[in-house]
């Protein structure tokens, strides 16, 4: 069958009288160009409005928060104050914390609280991914060979417990040497702790090795009669109180703020329980009768 090119022909013909009839449209319906800037000016002006509207809320919100961040660290401060008048507490980090200052705040809130920061003992990487070289140093100059079935961190966690309940300094002082621990300029190992504060909360599953040293030490320490809390910072990326909760101590996962290290010098004061802001805390706070007791 031939094609028929005037069917096609008129097809497009109306095509195009359609998209020309549009144009026209659209053009006599579009604003002249007197209306199109006042248009944009009134634009400019709404907006410029509500950023200073925004500017200035958000200038009084920051206004209340540092009124609130105030009245919070005045209030803890107050209500911390000699509570843990002549405890001696020691303090472990599960990782280097590097320029967080948790590790600082944490000592100055048990200060504050009038407790004597025996030491501060800090877990190395090298001790927490423990290569076989190093194991290899470290058992050969300080003689230390695990038992069957006992891991050789657990080993040396547990030793570190054992020194930390008796105030005995060799072993921590000869694994400083070795590069497994780490410890503050300030720290007294002869001094015997009544409480013991372990830091843990990791950015990475490498990063700490709760399993393997942060619960052996936490077991030893509670089986020598010290006062044990587990503690994390809210930001961390992976939690280790259940773990901590497992040992059945009392725990708080938002170390990093005013509310939490109350919480702490709480529990160490006696608080039991779990406090924070993550799915395995029981409250925020200890209850608030224990905040009134003196």
């Amino acid at each position: 069958m031939p094609i028929d090119y005037r069917y096609h022909i008129g097809s497009f013909v109306a095509i195009f009288v359609a998209l020309l009839l549009g144009i026209l449209i659209g053009i006599g319906l579009a604003p002249s160009p007197e209306e199109f800037e006042d248009s944009v000016a009134m634009l400019k002006e709404e907006y410029r409005e509500t950023r200073d509207y925004r500017a200035e809320e958000i200038a009084g919100l920051e206004e209340e928060n540092r009124e609130y961040d105030m009245l919070t660290r005045e209030t803890v401060s107050a209500v911390i104050e000699d509570r843990l008048a002549d405890t001696r507490v020691a303090i472990v980090l599960d990782r280097e914390f590097g320029q967080d200052p948790l590790p600082d705040n944490l000592r100055a809130a048990l200060k504050q609280a009038g407790a004597t920061v025996t030491s501060t003992t800090i877990i190395t990487s090298d001790f927490i991914t423990l290569t076989a070289e190093v194991r290899r140093k470290v058992s050969q100059r300080l003689t230390l060979y695990p038992p069957p079935g006992v891991h050789f961190r657990t080993l040396i966690a547990q030793r570190i417990a054992e020194d930390l309940s008796a105030g005995r300094a060799d072993l921590i002082l000869d694994l400083h040497a070795t590069g497994l621990v780490k410890s503050a300029a300030d720290s007294d190992y002869t001094l015997r702790p009544d409480a013991a504060l372990i830091v843990g909360g990791m950015a990475s599953p490498s990063a700490a090795a709760p399993e393997r040293i942060d619960l052996p030490m936490i077991q030893e320490l509670t089986g020598a009669g010290l006062r044990v809390v587990g503690v994390e910072p809210k930001t961390a990326e992976i939690s280790v109180i259940p773990i901590y909760k497992a040992a059945g101590v009392p725990t708080v996962d938002h170390a990093d703020t005013p509310a939490g290290r109350l919480a702490i010098v709480l529990a160490l004061a006696g608080a039991d329980g779990h406090y924070g802001l993550k799915e395995t805390a029981d409250s925020f706070l200890p209850p608030v009768p224990a905040l009134l007791d003196q």
